[in-house]
């Protein structure tokens, strides 16, 4: 039997969104049948933590993890962690998400959620997403509807087959345009899979950010 337990010392705004999400997990459990509720982690060592284009730890490692309850009827939810620096009192990433996914007999796949991220110790960085994202063989796209002024995010991905490639083309509104191409090697190494990605960032003419190229080596399990 495992056990996680997570600590928090919230206050104000943070408080308030854990009820929201406490809230609706309770909503989605009434609608989850224990028996048929798939538990799913997971974790991974990054030399780099990209979003979106861009570092978020300064270009320094990353140790990430999470874990997903997701029932056959397509309803999800789950929560995930990173690492964080932007010279500021964010040091932790903490995102929360619930959604609905499901196929098609034509083959097409289709997913929407709510996505919080949140920056305890930092609030001002918290925002919210509404995503809707869309699947066909070796093609997906993704929009993300930011909440109360937080910028679009449109992104496209191609998987090449089961060669272990996966490129995806990115247009963060207000930010930059991003590019990665990923593969994941055929090795694993302790147990772990291991990944390589070259990311590319263009930054908005006015978004005061700078480009940004690099080489991100993945351990995950």
């Amino acid at each position: 039997m495992y056990r996680v337990v997570f600590l928090f010392n919230l206050k104000g705004d943070q408080m308030t969104l854990l009820k929201k999400i406490c809230f609706c997990s309770c909503i989605l459990i009434g609608h989850l049948s224990i028996s048929a509720a798939e538990f799913e982690s997971n974790m991974a060592l990054s030399s780099d933590y990209i979003w979106r284009g861009m570092t978020q730890t300064s270009e320094e490692a990353a140790i990430s993890g999470g874990f997903d309850i997701a029932n056959e009827n397509g309803i999800y939810f789950g929560t995930w962690a990173s690492n964080v620096e932007f010279g500021d009192n964010a040091a932790t990433e903490l995102d929360w998400y619930a959604g609905y996914s499901n196929e098609l007999e034509t083959g097409l796949s289709y997913d929407i959620g709510y996505l919080s991220y949140t920056y305890p110790g930092e609030n001002s960085l918290d925002f919210e997403e509404i995503y809707l994202g869309l699947n066909y063989s070796f093609f997906g796209v993704t929009y993300s509807l930011g909440q109360d002024d937080a910028p679009d995010n449109l992104e496209t991905s191609f998987t090449l087959g089961d060669s272990g490639l996966n490129l995806t083309f990115g247009d963060y509104e207000n930010f930059g345009k991003y590019t990665m191409l990923s593969y994941d090697l055929p090795v694993t190494l302790a147990g772990l899979n291991v990944s390589l990605g070259l990311s590319d960032f263009s930054a908005d003419s006015n978004s005061g950010l700078a480009d940004e190229d690099t080489l991100v080596f993945t351990f995950s399990k």
